[in-house]
């Protein structure tokens, strides 16, 4: 249950321990830029024309510059103004509680008075965020949290901050590591709100897998075709050398000059004429398709078987 704050004197405790950090430190003199009291000045006197015209969210900037280049406690004073009217009370608080405490060091009692008075006012319509970082996150050295969009210094960490109630968004990032967000709903005004930022864990590397297609095979070029067709003229030629050898001891045994007749031998011999001139009329087919690219129809071949089964005549046209 998160404890109410009933009185803002409460929550003015509850941040007293990091408001001197809320304040931009003062440069050095050897560091201060060129003319930094002057531009400070001219931005400050051009912002209160602008509070006056109801332009705060133009006049806020300025202010903010103006504090930078030079942090004079009624340019914190004016801003935390800037900031009331335009609902960034929470900041509008802290810069109070910064005034508050300058004016009580140089003794300027009636400035801190209104600096309490405005505090006792905004009390009751902001709430405390203690932001926890553990020490393990504290290790990061290049940790940024922001609240809202707007960095929170690490003075800040493990320490309260003033907001209003509403939904807000804290987040957390670093080199190489992967970034935190969440949304912190504070619900009530004049409450005290825990929030942890754990530590970040490592970002995944991502690995970038680029995939090689495999090439299309070639298209088979003429001279492709011409070598084919010279090995399937090889082969045309075997098996009409082949088959034409069949056909001559056929002839021969036919004709007495061999010796009796062997029919085992004979069928044997027919055969192998027959496969010759199918090898021979296919490997002719083949040869002269892949020769000459022509269309279907144009090539014609022909065997025509010898007398009694033998050698025969191949007869191929293009």
């Amino acid at each position: 249950m998160k404890p109410h704050l009933q009185k803002s004197s409460i929550l003015l405790v509850s941040v007293v321990s990091v408001v001197s950090s809320f304040a931009p430190p003062a440069a050095a003199e050897g560091t201060r830029e060129p003319f930094a009291e002057q531009r400070a000045e001219a931005l400050f006197r051009r912002a209160l024309e602008l509070m006056d015209e109801g332009r705060h969210a133009r006049a806020c900037p300025m202010l903010e510059e103006s504090r930078r280049l030079d942090p004079a406690m009624g340019t914190a004073f004016r801003l935390a103004e800037c900031y009331e009217h335009t609902e960034r009370l929470g900041e509008a608080f802290m810069l109070y509680q910064d005034v508050a405490a300058q004016a009580r060091r140089r003794r300027a009692e009636d400035r801190a008075e209104v600096a309490r008075a405005r505090l006792a006012a905004l009390g009751p319509r902001v709430a405390v965020v203690n932001l926890i970082v553990p020490d393990e996150a504290l290790k990061e050295p290049d940790l940024s949290i922001t609240w809202d969009g707007r960095e929170i210094e690490r003075t800040l960490w493990n320490a309260g901050i003033v907001v209003t109630a509403g939904a807000h968004v804290l987040e957390a990032a670093a080199p190489g590591k992967r970034p935190f967000r969440r949304e912190v709903v504070v619900g009530e005004v004049g409450t005290l709100v825990d929030v942890e930022v754990p530590p970040l864990a490592d970002e995944r590397t991502r690995q970038l897998i680029v995939l090689h297609p495999e090439p299309l095979p070639r298209p088979m070029t003429l001279e492709d075709r011409r070598w084919l067709a010279l090995g399937a003229l090889v082969v045309g030629l075997g098996g009409l050398t082949m088959a034409s050898i069949a056909g001559l001891s056929t002839s021969l045994e036919t004709s007495g000059t061999a010796g009796d007749l062997d029919p085992g031998g004979a069928s044997m011999t027919n055969a192998t004429a027959i496969a010759g001139m199918s090898l021979a009329g296919v490997g002719l087919f083949v040869a002269g398709s892949l020769w000459t690219p022509a269309p279907a129809g144009d090539v014609r071949f022909a065997i025509t078987p010898g007398p009694g089964g033998g050698a025969g005549v191949v007869q191929v046209s293009f």
